[in-house]
């Protein structure tokens, strides 16, 4: 068995009142990611199952009527200050052993794209000393060496360390798009702590891990904004 690939999609949401259960042109938010992970066993050699965290009754019906797995979520798991190594173990405890990778789909993010999945799949499939493969994307516009501390108040002062994009020191974020993890290292780490206690970020998912760079439009929806732009975009 190869992949276990697990939808996240709980019910709170401060920003957004029932965020994954928005509608965007025509879908419930949640649905894009659960359509791209289905879409993935077409696409790949291997056997892929579909998973669905939530604790939301409208999902599990979604689920239960499609004939897709479906994972309840307990109130502990489900809180905003839950860490995302806690769900994904959970998940895979009840209904994921034996697959050799972990693949972990935010349903915040409806732009999806398998061929970004693919090559973290296949780099993983050709590196085995590597743990993991996480999307990324260059900082660009938001590189920290243009942004400051929040005040509305005032500007604060700082010293400016580049006036061209490209003078400034590059960093990268990773994007949510694609988490794909050798669940073998990740359910050891796990196992031994109990629960997700990082202090380095990533740690739970791997000692080596490889950045995936794209340059794709992605939209991880948290406000009102990121909502419009995604039914505009997907349109």
């Amino acid at each position: 068995m190869n992949i276990f690939s697990l939808v996240v999609a709980r019910e709170g949401s401060k920003a957004i009142k029932n965020k994954t259960l928005q509608d965007i042109n025509g879908k419930y938010l949640f649905e894009y990611s659960v359509e791209y992970s289905l879409g993935l066993a077409k696409k790949l050699n291997a056997e892929v199952l579909t998973a669905v965290s939530s604790d939301l009754e409208v999902i599990e019906k979604y689920c239960l009527d499609r004939n897709i797995l479906f994972i309840e979520r307990r109130p502990e798991l489900a809180l905003d200050t839950t860490k995302i190594e806690d769900v994904i173990f959970d998940a895979y405890e009840k209904a994921g052993k034996g697959y050799k990778y972990i693949s972990l789909l935010y349903s915040n993010i409806p732009t999806r794209y398998p061929d970004e999945f693919m090559k973290a799949f296949d780099f993983l499939e050709k590196n085995p000393d590597y743990d993991a493969a996480l999307s990324m994307q260059n900082a660009e516009k938001h590189n920290p060496g243009w942004m400051f501390e929040l005040n509305d108040d005032m500007i604060p002062r700082k010293e400016e360390q580049g006036y061209r994009r490209q003078d400034l020191k590059q960093c990268m974020f990773h994007d949510g798009h694609t988490v794909l993890l050798r669940s073998g290292y990740f359910i050891d780490v796990m196992k031994k702590r109990g629960s997700a206690a990082n202090r380095i970020m990533f740690e739970a998912f791997g000692r080596k891990i490889k950045p995936i760079l794209n340059n794709r439009v992605m939209i991880d929806i948290d406000t009102e904004k990121d909502l419009e732009l995604a039914k505009g975009y997907l349109r």
